[in-house]
């Protein structure tokens, strides 16, 4: 309803009459008042790889021992002969369907046929992306399949060292010839290399990243996510050490900016950035090399299109989105998570 009394609107009866026969000013654009980035997800989206059909839809062969041995020999060139040493097995992940309902009610599209400031339709289909980019971005981080299994997989179980999930793709962390299997889980308050209970600095972030790059096999992290306030925490020891230099020549006035502190940050050749659904004192190393985004090729964000609801006695059309994709990682070890991390600018 339109607000009496405010500026040159009149109160009262006056007021009754002048809302009977007056029409509002629309701003004809919809503004969304919720909602956050998801910079991690399209960040796998930019990588994400096909998956069939089947089933077990994503099946990764993966080796977790040595299947031969070698020795020095002599000068008659002698060896041991070789033994038959078993070391592939299937890590298995199923996709995850994520679906969402769109009404389309006869009614509405009547009413908003000719006189419509906003289409309530496109508002929906609007919302179908953001509604399921939330979904998929908010659940990277959380570890959610191991006990709903309707649900995808996401970095906390894939990450973990066999501590708190010892089974992962179907494969137990736990046995003697799956330790590899496990990923670099560490609590920020013990071990060298960490913040302890100060928040990261640029010397505490270079060394957790040479020693998760080395305990890697030599391959460092793709990027690193980080809650806002640790990543916050992070940046102002950057900017504690910022200077800047005057160039000869240049002139400077009020209207001359000066740009401080960073977006994003890189230590030792890692990108480091802030994700809203990082969950506080958390912090994640990512090698997208080996941690990827399964999309089902048959239900890539596909709309079913409407159907008549006139069968069940209702003039009006309804009609889905369905995407089946899945976040697992084939080797875990080349990942890393901390918790506790503590101190957060906010």
């Amino acid at each position: 309803m339109p607000l009496p009394g405010q500026g040159v609107v009149p109160t009262g009866n006056l007021y009754l009459e002048l809302t009977s026969v007056t029409r509002r000013a629309f701003v004809p654009v919809l503004f969304v008042q919720i909602y956050y980035a998801t910079p991690t997800l399209f960040f796998l989206l930019g990588g994400a790889e096909k998956a069939a059909g089947g089933i077990s839809q994503i099946t990764v062969p993966v080796q977790g021992q040595s299947m031969v041995q070698g020795s020095f020999t002599g000068p008659a060139g002698g060896f041991n002969s070789p033994s038959i040493v078993p070391g592939i097995q299937n890590a298995q992940f199923p996709l995850a369907y994520w679906v969402v309902p769109v009404p389309l009610y006869f009614g509405e599209r009547v009413l908003q046929a000719s006189d419509m400031v906003i289409s309530t339709l496109k508002a929906r289909m609007n919302d179908v992306w953001n509604v399921t980019v939330q979904n998929m971005g908010g659940l990277i981080f959380v570890a959610t399949a191991p006990t709903n299994p309707l649900f995808p997989n996401g970095f906390v179980e894939a990450f973990d060292s066999g501590t708190n999930y010892p089974t992962y793709g179907g494969i137990n962390r736990t046995a003697p010839a799956n330790a590899s299997w496990g990923g670099q889980l560490y609590t920020a308050a013990s071990g060298s290399g960490l913040p302890g209970t100060a928040g990261y600095t640029r010397k505490t972030m270079s060394n957790f990243i040479i020693q998760i790059t080395d305990l890697a096999g030599g391959e460092p992290p793709t990027a690193i996510m980080m809650a806002p306030g640790d990543f916050a925490t992070l940046n102002s020891d950057f900017i504690g050490t910022e200077q800047i230099f005057n160039r000869p020549g240049n002139e400077y006035n009020m209207s001359t900016p000066v740009r401080s502190s960073f977006p994003n940050l890189n230590v030792a050749g890692v990108p480091i950035y802030a994700d809203h659904f990082v969950p506080a004192g958390s912090v994640f190393a990512v090698n997208n090399k080996y941690t990827k985004m399964f999309m089902s090729e048959d239900a890539a964000f596909d709309f079913s299109g409407f159907y008549p609801l006139i069968p069940l006695g209702q003039i009006g059309q309804q009609g889905v989105m369905v995407t089946g994709y899945n976040v697992v990682t084939a080797k875990p070890s080349s990942n890393a998570l901390v918790t506790g991390v503590a101190a957060p600018a906010f």
